[in-house]
């Protein structure tokens, strides 16, 4: 299969409406019960991991610039937070961890914590949008724009489906697997 051409607008595009799927499953995560956060939040983490993966694959690693290396020292950050807000949002009963008098997954921790990655990745959302994405769009083939808009378009598919190759698991062992799956993709369009 080969990759055909794009331009700077198609790739903000899809770029932009995955960034909107972000915000709205952080939403979500905000809204959702005690009873439901578990799953929101898995929900979140999966999607993240593969929208990262993509981006680090198909935009971040295709041409090094110092933008490109802002947005990757931005992925290692909200990484970070990621993590910490996987522990905030444990089952304490799942884990068998002791749980502080009072203590609930709907802590202002877990808040903080939320509240942090989505500044995080909002600035960094902002900056891949509108400083990497125009440098990559001039300097690169639109044939290789095109393949970073495939992999971005496929993100939903693979965050999403039951039958996804991207099982759930901790924050960097779905990332990694969708870093395979991207590779793999990418090497059948060349």
């Amino acid at each position: 299969m080969e990759a055909r051409a794009a331009t700077l607008h198609e790739i903000r595009s899809a770029l932009n409406a995955e960034h909107q799927h972000l915000w709205l499953l952080i939403a979500s995560l905000r809204r959702a019960s005690v009873d439901e956060r578990q799953s929101s939040l898995q929900r979140l983490l999966r999607y993240l991991a593969v929208h990262e993966a993509a981006e680090e694959v198909a935009i971040h690693n295709a041409w090094v610039t110092d933008s490109t290396r802002e947005r990757l020292d931005e992925e290692r950050e909200a990484a970070e937070i990621v993590e910490r807000l996987a522990r905030l949002g444990d089952d304490p009963a799942e884990t068998g961890e002791a749980v502080p008098m009072g203590a609930t997954p709907s802590d202002d921790d877990f808040l903080v914590a939320l509240d942090q990655l989505e500044r995080s990745l909002r600035d960094h959302a902002e900056a891949e949008e509108n400083e990497e994405l125009p440098i990559l769009a001039a300097e690169l083939p639109k044939e290789q724009v095109g393949e970073m808009l495939r992999v971005v378009l496929m993100v939903r598919e693979l965050a999403g489906d039951a039958a996804s190759p991207i099982a759930d698991g901790s924050f960097s062992t779905m990332r990694l697997a969708a870093q395979r799956e991207f590779k793999a993709a990418i090497s059948q369009l060349r």
